[in-house]
């Protein structure tokens, strides 16, 4: 079972080491220096504490709307599109995940097109037109290998998580999502009161306020999850682990090349509820950011089939 071609809405994320790209086969300027750049990354990276992670060792595939270019151990090859894609996205090919991007001049164009990424994908991006640069692919390339990081080493771990909510292969995520959360307007106003308390807790500086507010928001949560079936339990928690740190590690990445006034104004904004999967990016990324204050060693036993919440929980001592 592949749950995982993860499509980031209209985006995706791939970096690493400092491996300086040979033969390119066609890749186009652009994107070469796009990988180099991300590639330099690496060892500021390293510092994040995601023991493991070396994107450098993923393959990654630059598609121009005919043909994959393929980058992997510094060097490129064409190779037949793997599919058609618009979006960034994570897929297993040949035995292995593998990341897929289309090249830097077709996705701007799209959000060109589009007017604005964000009001095509549900929130799931974080980038609109006037934000979109060379930096944010780099961004989107970063978050594209996590998941592909992710599910290379935990894939068993979430196809068990998944059959033991009750899942089966016929079921969509987002639809339960849309179904049974969205359409509540209980649901809608506990998810708005728990992200309030979420962004409060991470801009107090009070670190027993800190704690409290977390502890405040665990328990609206709480509350939510017993109003909801073990699916729609499951979808909340699978997005939250798996895109909000996708999103929490893109956003690490923007900051890095941006500095903080940006990274600020791209990731911090006013939070609004929007409908499908793209508002647990926001809430996951804030919860891995409160477990960085909280608990920096929350990634030494990182699994993405886990709950961020048990690591919340864990932090504040319950």
């Amino acid at each position: 079972m592949n749950l995982f071609r993860i499509g980031y809405g209209a985006v995706g994320v791939l970096l690493v080491a400092s491996v300086a790209l040979t033969g390119t086969y066609g890749l186009p300027k652009v994107d070469q220096e796009i990988y180099d750049t991300a590639i330099g990354l690496e060892e500021q990276m390293q510092k994040n504490g995601f023991a493991g992670f070396a994107p450098s060792e993923l393959k990654v595939r630059f598609y121009n709307g005919k043909v994959d270019y393929v980058v992997a151990d510094g060097e490129v090859t064409k190779e037949e599109a793997a599919f058609d894609t618009f979006v960034g996205t994570t897929s297993e090919i040949d035995g292995e995940y593998q990341v897929i991007v289309p090249t830097y001049d077709n996705f701007s164009g799209m959000i060109s097109l589009l007017g604005s990424a964000q009001s095509g994908s549900e929130g799931e991006l974080s980038f609109g037109e006037d934000t979109y640069s060379t930096n944010a692919h780099v961004a989107t390339l970063w978050h594209e290998s996590f998941h592909a990081w992710q599910m290379t080493n935990w894939e068993e771990e979430v196809e068990v998580a998944y059959t033991e909510a009750g899942l089966s292969i016929e079921d969509n995520l987002t639809d339960i999502v849309l179904n049974e959360i969205d359409s509540n307007d209980a649901s809608v106003l506990s998810f708005c009161e728990e992200m309030e308390l979420l962004k409060k807790a991470y801009e107090t500086e009070d670190l027993e306020e800190k704690k409290q507010l977390v502890i405040e928001a665990l328990a609206v949560e709480e509350e939510r999850e017993a109003q909801l079936s073990e699916k729609a339990i499951y979808a909340e928690n699978y997005f939250e682990m798996v895109e909000g740190s996708a999103r929490y590690i893109e956003a690490e990445v923007y900051r890095l090349l941006e500095g903080e006034e940006a990274w600020q104004e791209v990731y911090f904004g006013e939070f609004a509820y929007e409908n499908a999967s793209g508002k647990y990016y926001e809430m996951g990324m804030y919860k891995c950011l409160l477990l960085d204050e909280l608990m920096p060693e929350w990634k030494n036993d990182f699994c993405v089939a886990d709950s961020l919440d048990d690591y919340l929980g864990r932090a504040v001592g319950q």
